[in-house]
């Protein structure tokens, strides 16, 4: 969903694999999607798996991280030039239980004014049980994606008791800001349900941007997989979202990639993935 002629669509991974054969497709993978691998290969762990298990159209996941946690700080340090050139650094957070000093890192790098710092709130264990880390790395946060039951959870972990995605977007939106020469945008992603996105201004101390977003229609008998809808959501977003689009066009870019991949077994995408275009599915 980005233009690869255009030097600001270029995208790099960094992380830790096994040597084996789930590594080598990580590296496969990404070599055909045009995105860098930067990998510490650990030959005595396997590269993180996940088992996935569907009933119906709904799906549910097995993990293990193996070599996931693995990264080494002399390894980040390594490669520290290639990161810090990179206009936007988004990362998942499940690896503070293990990474936390690197995480932070990222952080700050991505706090500078012309860089953004992004990240999906994590699952109900990580937000429970790491959850003043996750209030910090909040401070830092420029884009942040969460879905319906995660935020109504960090909402109450917050003392806020509520159902109001519109109400926990702005709660989140409104957190204290490490820098706050740059806005806040928070994405709560609802299903088949609306979506919110709200951006909030610390300079001002206003509300910059509010609203509910529809999905796109994707009829039932066209639902094949819903694995992976909301980081193909993020992910559309971000698309539109570096390039300075509109907020509005960057929901429906998220929306749009979400429909798209749902539609597919698995966290697969065509070749040619331009958004806009009409699609046929088959």
């Amino acid at each position: 969903m980005i233009n690869p002629s255009d030097k600001r669509g270029s995208v790099g991974v960094i992380g830790s694999v096994g040597d084996d054969c789930y590594g080598q497709t990580y590296y496969d993978l990404l070599d055909q999607e045009n995105i860098k691998p930067i990998f510490e290969k650990f030959p005595d762990n396997n590269t993180a798996i996940c088992g996935v298990f569907c009933h119906g159209r709904d799906s549910g996941h097995v993990t293990d991280f193996g070599a996931s946690f693995k990264i080494s700080d002399e390894f980040v340090d390594a490669n520290w030039d290639k990161i810090k050139g990179a206009q936007l650094v988004f990362t998942e957070l499940f690896i503070i239980k293990h990474k936390r000093d690197t995480v932070f890192k990222l952080a700050e790098l991505g706090s500078q004014d012309e860089k953004i710092f992004g990240f999906n709130l994590p699952s109900y264990f990580f937000i429970e049980n790491y959850f003043d880390d996750i209030k910090s790395l909040i401070e830092y946060g420029d884009v942040i994606f969460v879905n319906a039951e995660e935020s109504i959870f960090f909402a109450k972990m917050n003392g806020l008791e509520t159902n109001d995605f519109g109400l926990i977007s702005e709660f989140i939106a409104k957190y204290p800001k490490k820098n706050p020469l740059k806005k806040r945008t928070v994405v709560i992603t609802c299903g088949p349900n609306p979506a919110y996105c709200c951006e909030y201004d610390h300079i001002s101390n206003e509300i910059s941007f509010n609203g509910t977003f529809e999905p796109d229609t994707v009829e039932e008998d066209d639902i094949i997989d819903t694995n992976a809808a909301g980081d193909a959501f993020a992910g559309g977003f971000l698309s539109q979202y570096m390039p300075g689009k509109p907020l509005n066009e960057c929901m429906k870019a998220g929306h749009w990639a979400a429909a798209l991949v749902i539609q597919r077994r698995g966290c697969q995408y065509p070749v040619d993935c331009e958004f806009g275009k009409n699609w046929i599915f088959s």
